[in-house]
């Protein structure tokens, strides 16, 4: 299990596409990423998911950096 860690967003976070990476790649549910999205952006929350694949969770890191998600 790959524990990813999502601390701050930078202006201009592409929150729609974070949403769909985290609900499509990471395998959460369309409401549980929104959640986890509002929590990081609304409450500056440092989230975490966890997923079973490590080379999967270092593509949604990547993926989350250019959305501007660090």
């Amino acid at each position: 299990m790959v524990k990813m860690i999502f601390e701050s967003w930078d202006v201009g976070m592409r929150k729609i596409p974070f949403t769909k990476l985290l609900n499509e790649k990471a395998g959460l549910t369309l409401q549980e990423a929104k959640n986890l999205k509002d929590r990081l952006v609304d409450n500056n929350e440092i989230i975490e998911v966890e997923i079973d694949d490590e080379i999967l969770a270092k593509e949604i890191l990547e993926e989350a950096q250019k959305l501007k998600v660090n």
